[in-house]
């Protein structure tokens, strides 16, 4: 008998394959990644997670989510939390990613960390109800640390799994869980209580400030995670490095068409200007590329397409804090 795992690393995804493996079953992990798992900051968070499934002795299957998953983060049938966190859609997005691969697999059912009533949106009954119909995987989700609370599952009533052996937590205390791990033996737990940025209320003003001016593509949101983001005209924004790794980070993610701009013989951020920009956004984005330098006064700030097709210099006063506030997103 065979399952497959929707596993994120963290501490409840990890307890759920270990408890079914105890029961002699084989479990394949499938983790999935997007611009906004907060893990994504974490050099190495993938190798970690990848890691913890060798530790548990699983094979590791990981998936990137690409452009269907953005759109339906911007029109999410059951809308959002407390700021742009579509989690009933997310849930259902995945589980039908991991139905088809259920079935390419030739696995009979799904384990899933969740907990009900961890997560007020997504983990209480009627949403593990709606999660399940709606992605085609009724009575095929085993939530082994929550099972005795909920209906049995096609894999307990058909024995393949001992529901007596299954647990019920509940809530959104650790503490059954982490016991729960030291008695199992499992340890070192990369990203124990789990993250998406999309629940970050700055963050998601970002989003949505692209939302509402801009398609928006892969290399947009993983944009979003770095540096400081202006809006300097419904056609064009802004993007300034906070330090050397973040301005690397935003001439990696450039593309054809963009501007990037740095000070001139000054130490300074490097920006990135992506959209239709005229000649006030322009200046307007060499005068906030200005404020983050040492000096008050005039400063010589180079203007590159990118492609490298041609520079400019633009001579500017950096930015008062009123018309800097303006801009920031």
């Amino acid at each position: 008998m065979k399952a497959l795992a929707l596993f994120s690393g963290g501490l409840d995804s990890s307890l759920a394959i270990k408890v079914v493996l105890g029961q002699g079953i084989e479990v394949i992990a499938l983790n999935f990644r997007s611009p906004f798992c907060c893990c994504e900051h974490s050099k190495g968070c993938g190798s970690s997670i990848k890691k913890m499934a060798d530790s548990l002795g699983v094979e590791f299957k990981s998936i990137y989510l690409g452009q269907d998953y953005l759109e339906m983060i911007r029109n999410p049938k059951h809308g959002y939390g407390k700021n742009l966190n579509p989690c009933i859609d997310c849930r259902i997005f995945k589980f039908r990613q991991a139905k088809e691969i259920m079935e390419e697999v030739g696995a009979s059912f799904i384990i899933s960390g969740e907990v009900l009533g961890q997560r007020p949106m997504s983990q209480h009954r009627a949403a593990l109800k709606t999660i399940e119909k709606e992605s085609g995987l009724e009575d095929l989700v085993l939530r082994p640390l929550s099972a005795k609370l909920l209906k049995p599952t096609i894999a307990e009533e058909k024995s393949w799994v001992r529901r007596e052996d299954l647990l019920k937590i509940s809530g959104r205390g650790r503490k059954p869980q982490i016991s729960l791990a030291f008695s199992l033996g499992v340890k070192d737990y990369p990203c124990p209580a789990g993250g998406c940025l999309l629940t970050d209320s700055n963050f998601s003003n970002r989003l949505k400030d692209l939302f509402k001016f801009e398609q928006l593509n892969l290399n947009d949101a993983k944009l979003l995670r770095v540096g400081r983001h202006f809006r300097i005209s419904p056609q064009f924004k802004l993007v300034v490095g906070r330090n050397e790794k973040e301005n690397m980070q935003l001439l990696n993610l450039s593309q054809n068409g963009d501007l990037c701009f740095e000070c001139q013989s000054l130490p300074g951020p490097t920006a990135i200007g992506r959209g239709i920009a005229d000649e006030e956004a322009k200046i307007q984005s060499a005068r906030i590329v200005a404020r983050y330098t040492s000096l008050d006064e005039e400063v010589e700030v180079l203007m590159k397409s990118i492609p490298a097709n041609g520079e400019k210099k633009i001579s500017v006063q950096n930015i008062n804090e009123k018309e800097f506030l303006k801009f920031r997103i």
